[in-house]
């Protein structure tokens, strides 16, 4: 009868490799020691290492008694917030280390969208873009009517007033999710 080592048996292993090693028993012996190769006791060690023992228990033993070395390899180089729900899902749903891995791929990929998304509303709406919109409504504030009149029903009206209707609508957002308005300082307030 062959016996299946699960990520639970070699994560003890990398754990009595790291209690040597932190010793001052160097890998070499202790890899000998359990009749394994340095570079497998390295594998183990640093296994046991990124999958900490609370890690360890909010997968759960009879999770981890489901896993393969493989699946903890294929998870390991996860953002740390991502590798227990990862693993947690392989084992629950017994996902091949190949099924793991297209998951994985997965989550990077709405991950990547969705850093770019928030660059491009940084980009779009950050403090340059902002601080842009603060001068220009500013300036239409302090023009003469006739000036201004002519601004508000041209080209620029439409935004003008769809700037005025955001501001507005984030204002409320902003006041119903229970923050408050920040003060602004009095050198930008400015009468018209």
């Amino acid at each position: 009868m062959t016996v299946t080592v699960t990520a639970e048996d070699h994560l003890a292993t990398g754990d009595s490799i790291n209690e040597q090693l932190n010793a001052g028993i160097s890998l070499d012996a202790a890899a000998t020691q359990l009749g394994i190769t340095p570079k497998w006791a390295t594998k183990l060690a640093w296994l046991s290492r990124t999958f900490t023992a609370a890690d360890r228990e909010k997968i759960g033993a009879e999770n981890l008694a489901r896993l393969r070395i493989t699946h903890l390899e294929a998870i390991a180089g996860q953002l740390e917030h991502l590798r227990v729900p990862l693993l947690t899902t392989a084992a629950e749903e017994r996902l091949s280390v190949r099924d793991l891995r297209k998951r994985a791929a997965g989550l990077r990929g709405r991950r990547q969208v969705a850093d770019r998304a928030t660059e491009m509303v940084e980009r779009s709406g950050g403090p340059d873009a902002m601080r842009s919109t603060e001068r220009a409504l500013t300036r239409y504030a302090r023009m003469p009517k006739d000036q201004l009149l002519r601004i508000y029903t041209g080209k620029s009206g439409p935004y003008i007033v769809g700037v005025i209707r955001a501001a507005h609508q984030l204002e409320a957002r902003i006041t119903q999710e229970g923050g408050e308005m920040p003060s602004v300082p009095p050198h930008n307030i400015n009468p018209i």
